[in-house]
């Protein structure tokens, strides 16, 4: 099981460093170096990779790799958000057009939304609160719409559902095979 984790050490930081040298002298995808510091490390893939572009990565940009919101950059991001919701806008196109355009900063801010509705949905329910009484039809952030499309991984089966689509799988599987050996699918 993963640790949960809130910081990096220097030695850490070096080790990444060096594993993403090595993948592109040896012309790997930057994957397999954060595979690899996240095994030694007892972190996830995603974080070290989160870890190597927000704080590691070389770049041009003068401004800091990581700055944290303020309360007011936080309040105006959850009234831009659930306005642009209540004009039907996605919270993607939403972040998109608050960061002129530029993506790593719309992600920023997309992750920043999204991180407000799991740790503080008391505060997103009085900001939209707060919009309703002002006249805004602001739908509930935490409800999903059934007329809209899911974007990300379908959930995981469990259980007797999981059996059953396993059974499926190989059964499909094994009549593929016969088929392309010239057998009949049975």
């Amino acid at each position: 099981m993963k640790g949960t984790h809130t910081g990096w050490t220097e030695q850490e930081d070096a080790a990444l460093l060096e594993r993403v040298l090595d993948a592109r002298r040896s012309r790997k995808p930057l994957k397999t170096a954060f595979d690899a510091v996240a095994e030694t490390t007892h972190r996830r893939p995603n974080s070290v990779r989160n870890h190597y572009y927000t704080q590691l990565k070389p770049s041009e940009r003068a401004e800091p790799a990581f700055s944290p919101f303020s309360e007011e950059e936080t309040d105006r991001l959850l009234n831009a958000v659930l306005l642009a919701l209540s004009k039907g806008q996605s919270v993607r196109a939403c972040t998109l057009a608050m960061a002129n355009g530029d993506t790593r900063r719309m992600l920023r801010y997309q992750n920043k939304y999204r991180a407000l509705l799991k740790t503080q949905p008391e505060r997103v329910c009085a900001a939209r609160r707060a919009l309703i009484e002002q006249g805004h039809r602001v739908p509930d952030p935490f409800v999903r719409d059934p007329c809209s499309p899911h974007v990300g991984r379908p959930p995981k089966p469990s259980g007797e559902l999981e059996t059953r689509i396993r059974a499926l799988l190989d059964t499909l599987l094994r009549n593929l095979i016969a088929l392309t050996q010239g057998e009949s699918a049975g």
